[in-house]
């Protein structure tokens, strides 16, 4: 096979790119535009995986304790849960797991304080399969038997509740009407002490701040409720379209249901961090376009330091396609070095932040109490593109500027 011969045009531009002017400044002007380009592109590949891993983090907190789609009851728990346990594969048949749940509120009480607690009685077989709450124990265990209770971390820590230890549930009680008729009041609250058996960890301070569990049955009998639930959490496949899923189960059931897939759970805070990405992604752009105008300062100072040498090569035979194709090769070497550099550093500070779990945040205000990184390869890949493009945008100009230049000017800076 014969050799491939070496594309001219790349070695001119090659030749002027690295070539050493008499006082330097070119070359330092030609690398802060490859800086500029790698800080805008390092930034936006840090930022966006950011962001990423903190709405992907919010949703797997709030798919793991609801599960992909619940349906709850807008007035009373609900009797029979079995029977629309079997309504709801009926109407979600590719569902994988359903399972039932009464939530009621109360107050615990232990050895450091009180504090509001959301009690979920559940099925711990049928809550392993349709939420990832066993997988959320951190200490202990699930609970096995009436009377025993699993607290979320942050509510454990006020309560000062600990695996092996008891805590008291006040829980409110409606007085009767008298003989009287008069209306009802609250009576005296009803106590009751369970063990504590595990401590979880939610994943978001909302739910570790006042979520406690129980056996279904147990929480049935202290509120007075046999056989009742007030919550279905549903597990679909990998993939499946939730909210198509929610929809239909709306259609189903009638009053007093209603379904939500967990993206419409906090529906509010997900749009907000979607348009927050959005804005920020378009401030760092603003990053690559200012080097992308250093790049042009760059070209067109490079045109004016090599106007003898372009003169010469015109006088050679050198075209004015390949004038345009040299200083667009010079401006995509520019990108192209800036974006990579800028993406491998990003990438590289991406697994930092990540396995060091480097920037902490108040949960109490942002939801979770660090920042987790996500790399989305496509948002990487777009990413790069871009930069790229706007680089190559911005030296049409320069490049047309030499391809139309008399070789005669050359003549007057001799």
């Amino acid at each position: 096979m014969m050799a491939r011969k070496p594309n001219p045009v790349s070695i001119l531009a090659k030749g002027f790119l690295l070539s050493k002017t008499s006082d330097g400044f070119l070359s330092l002007i030609s690398w802060v535009s490859v800086v500029g380009v790698a800080l805008g592109v390092l930034a936006l590949t840090v930022v966006t995986s950011v962001i990423n891993g903190f709405e992907g983090e919010l949703g797997e907190a709030i798919s793991g304790l609801n599960g992909d789609v619940v349906l709850y009851s807008r007035a009373d728990p609900v009797a029979d849960p079995a029977t629309i346990e079997k309504k709801i594969l009926r109407t979600l048949p590719q569902a994988k797991a359903v399972s039932a749940s009464l939530i009621t509120e109360l107050m615990a009480a232990g050895p450091k304080g009180t504090g509001g607690v959301v009690l979920e009685g559940v099925d711990p077989a049928a809550a392993a399969k349709a939420t990832t709450l066993p997988k959320r124990i951190v200490q202990g265990r699930m609970p096995e038997k009436d009377g025993e209770i699993v607290m979320a971390k942050v509510l454990a820590e006020k309560t000062g509740a600990v695996v092996g230890g008891t805590i008291r549930l006040v829980i409110p009680q409606i007085a009767s009407a008298g003989s009287e008729g008069e209306s009802r009041g609250m009576g005296v609250p009803k106590i009751v002490e369970a063990d504590v058996v595990g401590i979880a960890s939610l994943g978001m301070y909302e739910y570790d701040s006042k979520y406690a569990f129980s056996k279904i049955g147990w929480s049935q009998s202290i509120f007075h409720l046999p056989n009742r639930a007030s919550t279905f959490k549903i597990k679909l496949p990998r993939g499946d379209d939730s909210r198509a899923a929610s929809d239909r189960l709306s259609e189903s059931f009638g009053y007093p249901f209603r379904a939500k897939d967990w993206t419409q759970l906090n529906k509010n805070l997900f749009y907000a961090i979607k348009l927050e990405k959005v804005v920020i992604a378009i401030i760092l752009l603003a990053i690559v376009i200012v080097a992308a105008f250093n790049v042009v300062s760059t070209l067109m100072m490079m045109i004016h330091d090599k106007t003898k040498e372009i003169a010469i090569l015109k006088a050679m035979g050198l075209t004015p396609a390949q004038g345009f194709r040299i200083f667009a090769w010079i401006g995509l070497g520019i990108g192209l070095v800036g974006t990579a550099a800028g993406m491998g550093f990003g990438l590289l500070l991406n697994v930092i932040i990540d396995k060091t779990k480097l920037i902490r945040l108040p949960a109490d205000v942002y939801y979770i109490d660090y920042l987790p990184v996500t790399i989305n390869w496509n948002e990487i890949a777009l990413i790069g593109g871009l930069a790229v493009g706007i680089i190559l945008l911005a030296t049409f100009y320069p490049a047309v500027r030499v391809s139309t230049q008399s070789p005669m000017e050359g003549i007057r800076y001799d």
